[in-house]
């Protein structure tokens, strides 16, 4: 079993990326970038007047991503059918 590639093999040991480039990786938007950064998914700093994302951060919440991706299609979620309560079914007569 091969373990799949993330698209940052392009990076020559690049340790961090200025943000245009992590969108580029991660095949988001500004914004969405933003985004997890705000919710802690990634790590950046400031260096002087530009920003810097973590390329470990992207490689970690790829693999995040990656893992409750594959959660997800081991345990599927409920049908309605198992969301619906149990007993007799009710008429508008009732």
């Amino acid at each position: 079993m091969s373990i799949p590639s993330t698209g940052l093999g392009g990076l020559d040991g690049a340790l961090v990326v200025k943000p245009r480039a992590a969108c580029r990786l991660l095949n988001c938007s500004h914004k969405r970038l933003y985004q997890l950064l705000a919710e802690g998914e990634l790590q950046s700093f400031r260096d002087g007047g530009s920003r810097k994302i973590v390329v470990e951060s992207i490689r970690q919440f790829i693999a995040r991503r990656l893992a409750a991706s594959e959660n997800k299609l081991k345990c599927p979620a409920k049908t309605r059918s198992e969301d619906k309560p149990k007993g007799p079914a009710k008429t508008r007569d009732q």
